[in-house]
Protein backbone atom coordinates (compact mmCIF):
# COMPACT_ATOMS: atom_id res chain seq x y z
CA UNK A 1 0.00 0.00 0.00
CA UNK A 2 1.41 3.63 -0.81
CA UNK A 3 -0.38 6.50 1.15
CA UNK A 4 -2.71 6.87 3.91
CA UNK A 5 -2.50 6.14 7.93
CA UNK A 6 -3.91 2.99 9.68
CA UNK A 7 -4.66 2.78 13.25
CA UNK A 8 -3.65 -0.33 15.30
CA UNK A 9 -5.78 -0.98 17.91
CA UNK A 10 -3.23 -3.04 20.17
CA UNK A 11 -0.89 -0.02 20.85
CA UNK A 12 -4.05 2.92 20.27
CA UNK A 13 -1.42 4.57 17.70
CA UNK A 14 -2.29 5.68 14.27
CA UNK A 15 0.56 4.60 11.78
CA UNK A 16 1.46 6.68 8.29
CA UNK A 17 3.74 3.99 6.76
CA UNK A 18 2.92 1.03 5.59
CA UNK A 19 6.74 -0.30 6.25
CA UNK A 20 5.84 0.12 10.06
CA UNK A 21 2.77 -2.20 9.91
CA UNK A 22 2.82 -6.35 11.12
CA UNK A 23 0.18 -8.62 10.52
CA UNK A 24 -1.02 -10.65 12.99
CA UNK A 25 -3.51 -13.49 12.76
CA UNK A 26 -6.38 -13.13 15.18
CA UNK A 27 -6.17 -16.34 16.43
CA UNK A 28 -2.88 -17.94 16.37
CA UNK A 29 -2.16 -21.06 14.87
CA UNK A 30 -0.70 -22.13 18.85
CA UNK A 31 -4.18 -20.92 20.54
CA UNK A 32 -5.82 -22.77 17.85
CA UNK A 33 -3.86 -26.35 18.27
CA UNK A 34 -4.55 -26.06 22.22
CA UNK A 35 -8.14 -25.24 21.65
CA UNK A 36 -9.19 -28.29 19.82
CA UNK A 37 -7.51 -27.96 15.97
CA UNK A 38 -4.79 -30.83 17.64
CA UNK A 39 -7.92 -32.95 16.61
CA UNK A 40 -8.54 -31.61 12.97
CA UNK A 41 -6.88 -34.01 10.14
CA UNK A 42 -3.93 -32.89 8.61
CA UNK A 43 -6.12 -31.18 5.63
CA UNK A 44 -8.21 -29.56 7.90
CA UNK A 45 -5.27 -28.06 9.87
CA UNK A 46 -3.97 -26.95 6.37
CA UNK A 47 -6.83 -25.23 5.54
CA UNK A 48 -7.61 -23.14 8.88
CA UNK A 49 -3.19 -22.51 8.41
CA UNK A 50 -4.07 -20.95 4.85
CA UNK A 51 -7.38 -19.13 4.87
CA UNK A 52 -6.83 -16.04 4.40
CA UNK A 53 -10.92 -15.42 3.08
CA UNK A 54 -12.34 -14.41 6.70
CA UNK A 55 -12.29 -10.83 6.81
CA UNK A 56 -11.24 -11.26 10.54
CA UNK A 57 -8.72 -13.56 10.42
CA UNK A 58 -5.51 -11.06 9.91
CA UNK A 59 -5.48 -7.92 11.23
CA UNK A 60 -2.77 -4.86 10.36
CA UNK A 61 -1.11 -3.60 13.52
CA UNK A 62 2.40 -2.34 14.41
CA UNK A 63 5.03 -4.28 13.93
CA UNK A 64 6.23 -3.57 17.36
CA UNK A 65 2.81 -4.99 19.24
CA UNK A 66 2.70 -7.76 16.85
CA UNK A 67 5.78 -9.05 18.22
CA UNK A 68 5.13 -8.30 21.46
CA UNK A 69 1.98 -10.30 21.33
CA UNK A 70 3.93 -13.40 19.69
CA UNK A 71 1.27 -16.26 19.47
CA UNK A 72 -1.15 -15.16 22.26
CA UNK A 73 -4.29 -13.95 21.85
CA UNK A 74 -5.34 -10.25 20.97
CA UNK A 75 -5.07 -8.20 24.48
CA UNK A 76 -9.60 -7.67 24.45
CA UNK A 77 -8.39 -4.29 27.03
CA UNK A 78 -6.59 -2.63 24.28
CA UNK A 79 -8.73 -3.18 21.27
CA UNK A 80 -11.23 -0.50 21.00
CA UNK A 81 -15.15 -1.15 22.09
CA UNK A 82 -16.62 -2.42 18.51
CA UNK A 83 -13.18 -3.13 16.95
CA UNK A 84 -12.10 -6.14 15.85
CA UNK A 85 -9.51 -5.10 13.16
CA UNK A 86 -7.53 -2.58 12.09
CA UNK A 87 -8.82 -0.34 9.49
CA UNK A 88 -7.48 2.43 7.66
CA UNK A 89 -7.85 5.62 9.27
CA UNK A 90 -7.54 8.05 6.21
CA UNK A 91 -6.49 6.92 2.52
CA UNK A 92 -4.27 9.19 0.22
CA UNK A 93 -5.60 9.31 -3.37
Amino acid sequence: MAGGSWYSPYDDRYLDSASRLGVDRLVPLTEAWDSGASQWTATESELYANDLDGARDLIAVSAASNRSKADKPPPRALLRPGCSRAEPASRAG
